[in-house]
């Protein structure tokens, strides 16, 4: 009988062995937050065919709409004042992709709706502005005639299409 104890016995802890060890946990913990290690590997979003229609369309901004002209009016700068511009950083392009302003002083308005970080840079003009995923960041820059490319200088950015032009008469 103390026989069959001990076989019993032993069958159970072998058992016992063979259950907890299929229910161990883990030793690779999953991740419930998507990190990028950096924005060179950040996945480039297309548009939705509403917001494609959008992003595709050159928007000209030739002159500021009556009430922007209102609050304008007493710019200091002699001439082209008023011109304000909004250009919104997405993943991966800009919106719009093609301004016209007058030359003058023009204040760029520059949210990034985007999950990632952009920056806004025109290198004939010297400007770069690193622009946080979720905020706005202002610029104000006096800009002599001429055509100007505008475009993401993160890396990768610009060449996945992130630039536009921008055209000061």
């Amino acid at each position: 009988m103390a026989k069959r104890f001990f076989s019993m016995t032993g069958l159970a802890v072998v058992v016992l062995i063979v259950l907890a060890a299929c229910g161990a946990p883990q030793d690779e913990v999953n991740p419930t937050v998507t990190r990028i290690a950096s924005p060179a590997n950040a996945p480039v979003l297309s548009p939705t065919p509403e917001e494609g229609a959008e992003a595709d369309s050159p928007v000209a901004t030739e002159a500021p709409s009556e009430s922007e002209e209102e609050a304008g009016e007493g710019t200091a700068d002699g001439g082209g004042g008023g011109n304000e511009v909004t250009v919104v950083s997405h993943d991966i392009y800009f919106e719009p992709t093609e301004v016209h302003v007058a030359a003058g002083t023009v204040k760029f308005i520059l949210p990034n709706e985007g999950a990632a970080e952009h920056d806004f840079s025109i290198d004939e003009l010297g400007i770069q502005v690193n622009i946080p995923a979720g905020t706005t960041q202002e610029l104000e820059v006096d800009i002599p005639a001429g055509t100007y490319e505008f475009y993401c200088a993160i890396p990768g950015h610009k060449d996945a299409g992130m630039m536009g032009t921008l055209v000061v008469e």
